[in-house]
């Protein structure tokens, strides 16, 4: 019985992650990760990480700790995983449609922790 090129396609990825991981390894041990908060703030309530990490951590410093830590990931992960199934079930048409209103409300919301953030501090 031959063998197939799925299970040595497989063994194949299998080895490369594992270098891949030990060369991220590596390389996080040899950098150090500065992420902490702006000179020019006085002093910090709570921690920011930097880029785009920062608006999230500001959406949730505003919810309740069990609404930001458990319900709004689960939620969120569940809607991603789900919307191709929705798209299939609801169509094309509709599927686009909900993409783009949870799209807009996503940034939406971004936009006015951002400018909350900025104005009223």
């Amino acid at each position: 019985m031959a063998r197939s090129p799925i299970k040595h396609l497989i063994e194949k990825e299998g080895i490369a992650s594992i270098f891949f991981v030990f060369f991220c390894m590596a390389l996080a041990l040899e950098f150090t990760a500065s992420v902490g908060t702006s000179n020019q703030a006085p002093s910090a309530s709570h921690a920011v990480a930097p880029w785009i990490f920062g608006p999230f951590q500001i959406l949730l410093l505003y919810l309740p700790p069990w609404l930001g830590a458990l319900i709004l990931p689960i939620v969120i992960i569940a809607g991603l995983a789900g919307l191709p199934w929705l798209v299939k079930y609801l169509g094309e048409k509709s599927g686009e449609r909900i993409f783009s209103l949870f799209f807009s409300v996503v940034i939406v919301l971004l936009i006015w922790f951002m400018v909350k953030e900025v104005w009223w501090t």
